[in-house]
């Protein structure tokens, strides 16, 4: 059952296979300028919105029916080409627009006798895109 996606990086999970994130954060923030004013409060004046940073964990492990280094390959792919993506989780695409990804954080957690990677821990961080 596909539980949600990010460009053509599919969550799912099935008898055979489990690619799961959690320890999902969406951060949106505002800029503001100040202004100082002699002998009376600072004024605040709203000048825009930062670009919605989302970000998420994800399991990697040939026991779960993933090849660890096939999915690490395809989203480091995605982050050196600049790639534009939808992030949808159920039937529901989240942010404005398209995403990016900004960061990856890869733990290559366990390796077999012959140094394969048989499990992995990675941290996607996502930038809404809105060129």
């Amino acid at each position: 059952m596909i539980i949600g996606s990010l460009g053509d990086i599919v969550f799912s999970v099935s008898p055979d296979k489990v690619n799961t994130i959690k320890n999902i954060k969406w951060k949106s923030s505002a800029r503001y300028a100040e202004h100082d004013l002699h002998l009376s409060d600072t004024i605040l004046e709203f000048v825009g919105n930062d670009a919605e940073e989302f970000s998420f964990d994800m399991h990697f492990s040939v026991h779960l029916g993933i090849d660890p280094i096939e999915q690490i390959t395809k989203i480091l792919t995605a982050k050196r080409s600049g790639k534009t993506m939808l992030l949808m989780l159920g039937k529901k695409a989240y942010g404005k627009n398209k995403w990016v990804i900004t960061g990856v954080n890869t733990g290559l957690t366990t390796t077999d006798g012959s140094g394969n990677v048989i499990e992995a821990d990675v941290t996607v961080t996502l930038k809404a895109y809105t060129g």
